[in-house]
């Protein structure tokens, strides 16, 4: 059985954040990461043309008021520019009439990372010692005895275990409950709070297409359309930088089960279709699509995320400080932060909350 100080489980921005304040303080620790990448809810689509870049199939804005994550950004070397929102807005009420033109975007000021939010999940990783980081490490249990944490993990169907004297679990709350029930270390209301506690945009899914030019912008448009017909909902410019790599991107917003209806092919299809009718034949004429469901990824939804319409996290972790630190168990997915829970400024919240007080 491996042992170390703390174990990190969940390689996403909240995790590799935790293990770029350890690494900062000198705490020894190891990250453990289910899936065969890093990034967990950032996933990022890379540009053939540049592959520096990459289009968010996961979060992508950063608000003005954030200024945890664009702090983080600066210390690692990376650039935030403006979501471009010039031009005016299209809104699609009737399959039968073309979108009606708005004038003026509004006051849509919102930042995005050069190059895709997943240049964070890179710079992070290239931050920390590789050999503390365990991919493909798949937690299936979790318990505590004399004082340790000791957790069972699948790798390529090996079971290891680990120990630790301090666990963060960079984890949504629902996926957390699961390896919590019945567990006779934590109280029943915990258990019903992470259960009640939805996981933000797990039950969504979204579509980025790619162009060799923004042939939006020279009609005057910003990009951005709202839809009563879908398949997307919402439609905005997903461009990686400034005047470069340009494209759009959509949120999905038929739900769960009625995606699951039909091939990822067909909805794709469904997508540009109604690019075409909100802009014109124009938006046929691109270079890639890409998809991505979150509600069919196991380690972020869960059957109840699948099911409810979504809404903000209602975690509230000052009413379970005084359980959880007694027996040294972190909760630092972005859900349980302070301020903005489930954006990226929520995971960098949730962790400063954690990391101050390891060892207090």
């Amino acid at each position: 059985m491996q042992h170390k100080k703390v174990i990190i489980v969940g390689g996403g921005l909240a995790g590799l954040y935790a293990a770029y304040r350890l690494e900062q303080q000198s705490i020894p620790y190891l990250l453990l990461e289910a899936q065969s990448r890093l990034g967990g809810r950032i996933l990022g689509a890379q540009n053939k043309q540049n592959s520096g870049n990459f289009f968010d199939l996961g979060p992508t804005w950063v608000f003005p008021h954030q200024k945890k994550i664009q702090r983080l950004a600066k210390q690692l070397g990376i650039s935030l520019f403006d979501h471009y929102a010039t031009g005016d807005v299209l809104y699609q009420t009737s399959e039968r009439q073309a979108p009606r033109q708005i004038a003026s975007a509004g006051d849509l000021h919102l930042f995005k990372v050069k190059g895709g939010s997943q240049s964070l999940i890179s710079a992070l990783h290239n931050t920390i010692n590789q050999d503390k980081i365990l991919l493909e490490h798949e937690l299936t249990k979790i318990e505590r005895q004399a004082n340790l944490w000791q957790l069972s993990v699948n790798h390529n169907g090996i079971k290891q275990t680990f120990s630790a004297d301090e666990l963060m679990l960079a984890m949504p709350p629902r996926i957390i409950a699961k390896y919590l029930i019945n567990k006779q270390w934590v109280s029943s209301l915990l258990l019903k709070n992470l259960q009640k506690s939805q996981t933000w945009m797990a039950g969504q899914a979204k579509f980025v297409v790619t162009y060799t030019r923004p042939f939006w912008r020279g009609r005057g448009l910003s990009g951005q359309v709202f839809s009563q017909i879908g398949p997307m909902v919402e439609v905005h410019d997903a461009s990686t930088d400034t005047n470069l790599n340009h494209g759009l991107f959509g949120f999905i917003g038929w739900p769960a089960s009625r995606r699951d209806q039909i091939t990822e092919q067909q909805l794709k299809d469904a997508c540009l279709t109604q690019l075409v009718a909100c802009f014109g034949t124009e938006a046929y004429d691109f270079s890639e699509c890409y998809f991505k469901d979150w509600a069919t990824d196991q380690f972020i939804c869960t059957t109840n995320d699948r099911l409810e319409p979504s809404r903000h996290p209602e975690f509230t972790m000052a009413n379970h400080l005084a359980e959880l630190r007694p027996i040294k168990l972190h909760f630092i997915g972005s859900e349980f932060a302070n301020m903005d829970p489930g954006y990226l400024e929520g995971a960098i919240d949730a962790v400063d909350l954690s990391t101050s007080h390891l060892y207090s």
